[in-house]
């Protein structure tokens, strides 16, 4: 009887005894671990990175301190660029957002890191809600065709970081639909927020979770209107209502299609869909440098799934991100490579529609 045939026998119970195999696993005893968030303190990716934080420091193996550094300057460009130059020693973790991947994808000479060379432990889609003050748009929530005819009349003013940022996907959605706000930059999404409050913008978006905590009460006392979410990427390539804002909104494509009387198509629409990807899909993130061993990234990557069966995570992360599943290992990889896989044809398209669009 051959030794393949003999452990054969013996997983199916066939009577020979065998000790269990060893895995072998990383320990961070007496070790430091550090989550790098590029972007600055208070905002979602900083939220989301100390999310993490305790959690880490409970189930990582060896229980180490896990410190939150945070490195903030152009759209994260310069927390990711110093996370490039990390060793994969499990020491060090990267906290992704959305600008992290626009920023790859647009941001020039500037960036020096690439996502499809890390190794990524964890994706959290969290999808994007739109609305807009009525006072001076004039749309009346009467349905997508008719808000979107009120927009294209009003004179729209709209906040983001800057022109490679992540409200790169607000205005694609907002071009596609035949309105483009004026843009004002130098706001972060909390200062968004606030201005559009006080007047001072009159289109805003936020994340699914966000609009459900705070921008529905706005709603119920008439300061704001809600018009569309920019859907969920699914794994065939079909763009759907997002699942947690609940049918009060379209999707993007089904506005276009409420006011075209067709489904988006054409290199437009395939762009819109790799930011649906990096804005939605792979909203936020966690990943290890490239060349962390097997070993390390089997064990952060085991280390995640624990933590995402913890009721207490459970608990805090959807009231600050909202019910939507993680991704894991493998899976979490392709997702970031699908968001940053643009085609030929569409990065050609996207550099000279920024250039149209905000100039050199």
């Amino acid at each position: 009887m051959s030794l393949r045939k003999i452990m054969a026998a013996a997983a199916l119970g066939g009577g020979l005894a065998m000790a269990p195999i060893a895995v072998s696993a990383a320990d961070f005893s007496g070790k430091t671990v550090t989550i790098i968030v590029p972007f600055k303190e208070g905002g979602g990716a900083s939220r989301y990175g100390r999310t993490w934080q305790p959690f880490l420091q409970q189930y990582l193996p060896g229980n180490p301190k896990v410190v939150v550094l945070n490195k903030p300057g152009g759209s994260s460009i310069l927390g990711a660029n110093y996370f490039q130059k990390q060793k994969g020693d499990g020491l060090t973790i990267l906290t992704v957002s959305t600008s992290t991947l626009t920023s790859f994808l647009f941001g020039g000479n500037k960036v020096k890191y690439n996502p499809n060379s890390w190794k990524v432990v964890v994706a959290n889609p969290l999808g994007t809600a739109f609305y807009a003050r009525s006072d001076q748009t004039g749309i009346k929530n009467k349905g997508a065709k008719a808000d979107v005819m009120a927009l294209r009349k009003a004179n729209l003013v709209f906040g983001a970081k800057n022109k490679t940022s992540a409200e790169l996907r607000a205005f694609l959605a907002f071009d596609l639909l035949g309105y483009f706000p004026k843009p004002v930059f130098g706001l972060s999404t909390g200062k968004q927020r606030k201005a559009i409050l006080r007047g001072e913008l009159n289109i805003n978006y936020d994340s699914a979770a966000k609009y459900n905590k705070s921008v529905t009460k706005w709603i119920k006392k008439g300061t704001v209107t809600p018009l569309m979410n920019l859907g969920l990427l699914l794994p065939s390539g079909k763009v759907v209502k997002d699942p947690y804002l609940g049918d009060e909104t379209p999707s993007v494509a089904e506005a276009y299609e409420a006011v075209n009387g067709k489904k988006p198509s054409g290199v437009h629409w395939e762009v819109m869909k790799n930011f649906i990807a990096m804005g939605v899909s792979a909203s936020k993130s966690m990943a290890l440098p490239g060349d962390a061993s097997k070993d390390v990234y089997d064990t952060y990557v085991a280390t995640f799934k624990k933590i995402y069966k913890d009721p207490k995570f459970l608990d805090f992360i959807k009231k600050d991100m909202g019910k939507y599943p993680h991704s894991f290992g493998g899976d979490a990889q392709n997702i970031i490579k699908f968001a940053t896989s643009m085609s030929p044809e569409g990065k050609k398209w996207m550099d000279a529609w920024l250039i149209k669009k905000f100039g050199k």
